[in-house]
């Protein structure tokens, strides 16, 4: 098995791709500064103190607009793709034009609308000094917290390496360990997601370290 690969693949988190979210916005964004990427403060969590209370709604938010978020986004690809359609011939019909734009303008807006009411809510959700901790660890653009997150990913994959290489001395079976790694944790490292990496990670320890905490 490929026990000895899984010490590495906390290489594969992206740094870049995790604060995608949090580029600076144009100067003319009316929001520019207000709110926190969804993937900054999970990142964040423990060194801004988010309770087990806070951290049960703000996966409940983010599980209730994450249907409607790709439902919005799927409807607003269509009616581009149809809008660009009609847009091609060498003779437009005006008015279907501007019809199929105004449903592509509706769209946008309610998707945008999905999101600024999510950040809105995320903000609600954390203290005046989770803000300021939040603020203080974003300057950096989240270099700093994007390394402690790959430094404790790593110290999970060992511990998982040395969990699946103890069951094998004693005669077990590894293999579904090493299976999920291949399978569910490496693609989402690969994809840069070290959130969902880490939780599968979580649940891989849980069952292979039942005391562990």
């Amino acid at each position: 098995m490929k026990i000895k690969l899984l010490a590495c693949l906390a290489v594969f988190i992206p740094l870049g791709q995790l604060f995608a979210a949090d580029n600076p916005p144009p100067a003319a964004d009316p929001f520019a500064g207000a709110f926190f990427p969804p993937e900054l403060v999970l990142l964040a969590r423990d060194r801004i103190g988010l309770t087990p209370e806070q951290q049960a709604a703000f996966r409940a938010r983010l599980e209730q607009a994450q249907p409607r978020s790709e439902e919005l986004r799927a409807k607003l690809e269509h009616e581009t793709a149809a809008l660009a359609a009609l847009a091609k011939p060498e003779r437009v019909d005006e008015r279907a034009l501007a019809a199929q734009l105004d449903r592509v303008l509706d769209a946008e807006r309610e998707l945008k609308q999905l999101h600024v009411g999510l950040l809105a809510a995320i903000k609600n959700l954390l203290t005046p000094e989770q803000q300021g901790r939040l603020r203080e660890l974003a300057k950096d653009g989240g270099a700093s917290l994007a390394e402690e997150t790959r430094r404790r990913i790593t110290a999970k994959v060992e511990r998982v390496k040395a969990a699946a290489q103890k069951l094998a001395a004693g005669g077990g079976d590894p293999a579904p360990i090493a299976r999920t790694m291949e399978t569910k944790v490496r693609p989402l490292l690969e994809g840069g997601k070290p959130i969902e990496a880490e939780a599968e990670l979580d649940r891989l320890l849980e069952s292979t370290e039942p005391k562990a905490k």
